[in-house]
């Protein structure tokens, strides 16, 4: 009972601290973090404790999965090697360069642990880098590579913390050993998740051939996947963490097109919730955990060493990044002639911009609070209270740092968006429409009452007058009226050609996520609107 209790409370505190958040001049998380710590001061709020397994179990997977299952395809593989280049070799250097520094100055450390903290703070957060890129429209290709890096960097940053944890039990490591190991469990993860993710998809479609799509146990089906591939990647001893990547990779390619309407509609509701409860709590659990953790350290450092400490490890994560981003950008050019032919060399303010664009968020903090407790004989585990303050310094500089300038950075360099994503949104709209004017000229009515053909020539009308609008460069967006129950069948036929025109240039790479995921959402709009006016026009019988 006490946990179910506290389960509502932490609901309510995220659900107060957000409210109150929306007012202050900083980023979300700084909000939850303090706030909870500050309420975690009071006498009568009561004790939660964190189980380090559970609560990695119950972020981590999702958060994964998520991040696979919104990876734009597309824009990866046209931007793959700068993205790969910040998503493994930044991260391997920040590791390095953290875990170096951070032992330098705290001897007392183990190099282990230091390695830990390095990889723990070296992923960057894909919310906090989208929410501020999405807003100001940075050029595609930019905007693609700030993204992917922050997807994929959360499953290499992980693999690198469970090897640097791994190494801290063990009490010794081994680059060949574990090289090789490393190796088959990416392999067997991938190969795993990415079977399970084609399996489940075989079941929802075998459930919807049985009866008719059930909405509830296909999204129950998606928010379980995660915890299928993690579970089942433990138990077969392969990487957890690569195995639910890549299960959300396979449902984001395969879900767009095999979800119906209403399953799409209620999917994408129910995980914005999920994710919304899952990085809110995540850090409302650090900061109901901060005055222990800081009580914990204050015993072996003093004010100034802890202010030192967070300085430094912040330093270097925001300095590391600089330091890579410019020669990762420019000398794969002047190395290689391919690379030359094929791309253009990104210009220094957007290079600038990416390399400011460091801010660290939930998965460094997930991965810190879920370091155990104890090693296997009983005994504290060396520096865990230490890595998760450290975690958590970095996580506030950079938000506070970065998170609050980088708009600002934007602007003031001039970067602005191209005109791509204005090509390939009226490339879709015009494709659409087209398929859908077609569709309607197909029916035919020459048998039908006065009535149907009366309706169909005012929707072929209204698609024409669209399409000639796009053609001469306008947009338009249909706001559906009421309309009588021939005209929603034509309409609901002409939608349904559009979707698979739009299917068929996505799946065709003609046009990306960014371009197909908000035109199929107006096509879900409209067309839940009608099948809403038809079934309330049936209801009450005819005029």
């Amino acid at each position: 009972m006490a946990g179910f209790e506290n389960a509502l409370i932490l609901l309510l505190l995220l659900t107060g601290l957000s409210v109150i958040g929306r007012w202050l001049p900083w980023p979300m998380p700084i909000t939850h973090v303090f706030g909870a710590a500050a309420i975690a001061l009071l006498p009568w709020f009561p004790r939660i404790a964190l189980d380090p397994g559970f609560f990695f179990l119950c972020f981590v997977p999702p958060l994964l999965f998520s991040d696979g299952w919104l990876m734009p395809l597309r824009d990866f593989m046209e931007a793959k090697r700068p993205i790969l280049m910040l998503a493994t070799g930044l991260v391997v250097f920040t590791t390095l360069s953290i875990g170096l520094v951070m032992h330098w100055l705290i001897p007392d450390l183990p190099l282990a642990m230091a390695f830990a903290l390095g990889a723990v703070v070296s992923p960057t957060d894909a919310v906090a880098v989208s929410a501020i890129t999405q807003k100001l429209k940075v050029p595609a290709r930019l905007s693609a590579v700030l993204n992917g890096e922050s997807l994929m960097n959360d499953a290499t940053g992980l693999v690198a913390f469970k090897f640097a944890l791994g190494a801290m039990v063990a009490g010794s490591f081994s680059l060949r050993s574990a090289t090789m190991e490393f190796v088959v469990l990416a392999l067997g993860g991938t190969l795993l998740g990415l079977a399970l993710g084609w399996l489940i998809g075989r079941l929802r479609d075998a459930l919807r051939q049985v009866r008719s799509s059930d909405v509830f146990i296909e999204v129950t089906l998606s928010l379980m996947s995660p915890y299928a591939a993690y579970l089942a990647a433990n138990a077969l001893g392969v990487s957890n963490i690569l195995a639910v990547v890549a299960a959300g990779l396979y449902s984001g390619w395969r879900d767009p097109l095999r979800m119906d309407v209403s399953t799409r509609q209620t999917a994408w509701a129910t995980w914005s919730m999920v994710l919304f409860w899952l990085n809110g709590l995540a850090f409302i659990l650090l900061g109901l955990q901060l005055p222990g953790i800081l009580q914990a350290v204050s015993a072996t450092y003093s004010t100034g060493q802890l202010l030192l400490f967070t300085a430094a490890v912040s330093g270097v994560a925001v300095i590391t990044r600089l330091l890579w981003i410019f020669p990762g950008a420019y000398l794969p050019f002047a190395l290689s002639r391919r690379i030359r032919k094929a791309e253009t060399p990104p210009t220094w303010q957007g290079v600038l911009v990416s390399g400011w664009a460091g801010m660290r968020g939930t998965i460094t903090l997930a991965a810190a609070l879920s370091i155990p407790l104890t090693m296997d004989n009983g005994t504290p585990f060396p520096g865990r209270d230490l890595v998760i303050f450290l975690a958590a310094g970095v996580i506030v500089v950079t938000l506070l740092l970065q998170g609050t300038t980088l708009e600002a950075l934007i602007c003031r360099l001039g970067v602005k968006a191209d005109d791509s994503k204005v090509r390939e949104d009226r490339q879709a709209r015009i494709a659409a429409v087209e398929a859908g004017l077609k569709a309607l000229r197909a029916v035919d009515s020459s048998q039908a009452a006065p009535e149907e053909q009366a309706a169909l020539g005012t929707v072929v009308a209204e698609y024409e007058h669209r399409l000639a609008e796009l053609v001469a460069e306008g947009e338009t967006r249909t706001s559906a009226q009421r309309r009588r129950s021939a005209g929603t069948r034509h309409r609901l036929t002409a939608l349904r050609a559009e979707r698979e025109a739009l299917n068929a240039l996505w799946r065709h790479d003609a046009i990306s996520d960014d371009i197909h995921r908000p035109l199929q959402e107006l096509l879900d709009y409209e067309e839940l609107m009608l099948v809403g006016q038809n079934q309330a026009g049936v209801a009450t019988g005819p005029e």
